[in-house]
């Protein structure tokens, strides 16, 4: 049992961020939970690892939150001052990377109070006397990526500095003002613009529905990296943009949307107070990309643009942009939604990559996993590094798309990438 304190304290509603990761969080059944497995270095103890978690709990305000439900069952954020938290030893003398792995898959499935429980859950395996790995979790209704990077970042390096940007609690604070609701109108105003001036819903509803009906697919390029170079060169695209063009050339051409709406997961992190705050503050911002019969050059300063004004307008209040969108879809009929997500979760600048680029495409890869029949998106895209190479995991609802056409959506957008980089080298 590991006792902890830190600076801040209160109860308020929960963040913008917040209630949109709890808003997936119920749609989807899910804790969305963020971690993994480290292997430890040798001479790592017990105490290292407590001393280690001690400092997490009373740095982070995120870290010692939990919710406490009104009367309606609306979530509000309730941080403490200080507490114990519990660090799991688990000593065996069976395989310790696999004893590792069953206890991620055991943080992660199993039932969580948030009323209760910290959301957090922190375990060592021990092996012959010596600690091995060290397994954490952290479900994303405290965190979401850019903030655990920072997050790993100053543990690492034990920053003793009090923490900068505005905490969970402060943004709520700011977010009921006249200033927050002023930005919240201002994104929703664009919101409805968008979702007005959508096309009318996919119609295409797959044949061959899959069991599951959700499926994963991965696909790892290493010609992507290569194309966003040559593109990057020629054209000054950064490689989001470059990404999302692709994208939407991809959608037009397998499922006949033009303009294709896109939610772009937007971080945020640029807003005053933001920049290095560990907590959740991502949210969707929404798209309209022309393709027609334009050229790859000219949907690429198409989607430059509007991405940049989705990205400007995706900071608002949760509740009141579903209420809109119900609205509208309620106008427009039961079947209107936006079928396209993308997150780009890359760094800035592609990593080194080898080879020629029409060999490199010669090394694809796809694979298909089961997923699970509780809901999820139509087709969501995540983007990451992967060495070399580019890996695009897929979300795909078989109900709405057969697995061969979402492959196409995934190679498709390969293809137009390195097409249009090869046609840039002439």
């Amino acid at each position: 049992m590991v006792a902890f304190e830190g600076a801040g304290a209160g109860e308020a509603p929960l963040s913008w961020g917040q209630r949109d990761i709890w808003a997936s969080m119920t749609r989807f059944g899910e804790q969305l939970p963020l971690g993994g497995v480290t292997p430890l270095p040798p001479g790592r103890s017990v105490e290292d690892v407590a001393a280690e978690l001690r400092y997490l709990m009373g740095r982070y305000q995120v870290l010692r939150t939990r919710l406490r439900f009104a009367g309606d069952g609306t979530p509000r954020q309730v941080v403490a001052a200080g507490g114990t938290a519990t660090l799991e030893i688990l000593d065996t003398e069976a395989d310790a990377e696999a004893e590792a792995g069953r206890m991620l898959d055991r943080f992660r499935h199993e039932p969580v109070d948030f009323t209760s429980d910290w959301p957090i859950r922190m375990g060592v395996v021990r092996h012959a006397g010596r600690l091995t790995h060290l397994c954490a979790v952290i479900w994303h209704i405290a965190m979401d990526r850019s903030g655990a990077a920072v997050m790993l970042r100053e543990v690492a390096a034990r920053v003793q500095e009090p923490v900068s940007g505005m905490q969970p609690l402060e943004q709520a604070g700011w977010q009921a003002s006249d200033a927050g609701a002023r930005q919240s109108r201002s994104a929703l105003r664009h919101w409805e613009r968008v979702l007005r001036a959508m096309p009318p819903p996919w119609p295409r509803s797959s044949r061959r529905r899959e069991r599951p009906r959700h499926w994963k697919g991965r696909l790892v390029s290493p010609a992507i990296p290569l194309a966003t170079r040559v593109l990057a060169d020629r054209t000054g695209a950064d490689p989001s943009t470059t990404l999302l063009a692709g994208f939407a050339v991809a959608v037009r051409r397998c499922a006949g949307v033009d303009p294709v709406p896109v939610l772009l997961v937007t971080s945020n992190r640029f807003r005053p107070g933001l920049a290095d705050v560990v907590a959740p503050v991502a949210q969707p911002g929404l798209c309209l990309v022309d393709v027609a019969d334009a050229t790859f050059e000219q949907v690429v300063a198409g989607a430059q643009r509007a991405a940049t004004t989705a990205y400007k307008h995706a900071y608002y209040d949760t509740a009141s942009k579903e209420s809109l969108v119900a609205r509208i879809a309620a106008e427009r009929g039961p079947q209107f939604r936006v079928d396209f997500h993308l997150n780009d979760r890359r760094g800035p600048v592609p990593p080194p990559a080898r080879g020629s680029l029409r060999e490199a495409v010669t090394r694809r890869t796809l694979d298909w996993t089961p997923f699970k029949d509780t809901p999820s998106s139509r087709l969501f895209v995540h983007a990451d590094d992967a060495g070399p190479a580019t890996a695009l995991t897929c979300y795909a609802d078989t109900h709405h798309l057969s697995l061969a056409e979402a492959s196409t959506v995934l190679t498709t957008l390969e293809t137009v990438l390195t097409d249009a980089a090869l046609q840039a080298i002439g």
